[in-house]
């Protein structure tokens, strides 16, 4: 898998993880360079063997014509897959690489990665100390959620 196709598998195996659509994690525009430093800290913390494993198994599951749900709880689900799938998602949510089967002691991969962080932007919410908000946007009614995510709906 070249650079070209492991970024794009990255991208649709980030959406089926964080139920995010991969035209929103990856804007057209990315001032901050977003895409670049998720996905390097992804492999640099996850280690070049374990990315390209992850990213394989999700296109081969997508060759199958699973959904992104589908794709999600399989590699959630794998043992060797999962720990590396947790901390992925993490990592878009929060800006923060955390390592294995952890639940503490994270890794910040950069500033700028926790403050585009999307537990904010689901929060409808900034980071303390940076907002891209004009002053007193508090008064006006927040974004609806479905600009940003397509909640699940429940069974």
């Amino acid at each position: 898998m070249d650079d070209k196709q492991s970024k794009t598998a990255f991208i649709g195996l980030s959406q089926a993880l964080t139920g995010i659509a991969g035209s929103l994690l990856v804007p057209q525009f990315d001032s901050m360079n977003i895409l670049q430093t998720i996905y390097d800290g992804f492999v640099n913390n996850a280690g070049p063997y374990a990315a390209q494993v992850i990213l394989e198994r999700f296109v081969s599951l997508r060759d199958q014509g699973l959904s992104d749900d589908e794709i999600a709880g399989r590699i959630l689900a794998d043992a060797d897959n999962g720990p590396v799938a947790a901390s992925l998602t993490k990592l878009w949510l929060l800006g923060n690489w955390y390592p294995l089967g952890s639940q503490s002691n994270p890794v910040v991969i950069s500033s700028n990665a926790y403050i585009q962080g999307w537990a904010w932007k689901i929060a409808q919410a900034h980071p303390m100390g940076y907002s891209e908000l004009e002053p007193g946007s508090w008064a006006e009614p927040p974004p609806p959620l479905g600009d940003y995510i397509t909640p699940t709906p429940q069974s």
